[in-house]
């Protein structure tokens, strides 16, 4: 089996434009992980480190989800 490794695709400002962003990526066939310190959600920290959340896809994916968030933003 070959492993398919995930690969960092961006880091958004705070739990729901993450949370936006994945349902996006999901809904265009891309599935989609997340990674926070758990203090930002517990807080709500959006305007600093703590509230940043790391999206991840798998490798195989990346250029597709790149290319889709770039269409998202040029709209």
């Amino acid at each position: 089996m070959i492993e398919n490794k995930l690969k960092l695709l961006l880091v958004a400002r705070g739990y729901l434009d993450a949370q936006i962003t994945k349902t996006f990526l999901l809904s265009n066939g891309i599935e989609a992980f997340l990674y926070e310190e758990s203090i930002g959600t517990i807080f709500g920290f959006t305007n600093t480190s703590l509230g940043d959340v790391e999206i991840y896809v798998k490798s195989d994916e990346y250029k597709n989800a790149v290319s889709l968030l770039d269409e998202l933003n040029a709209k």
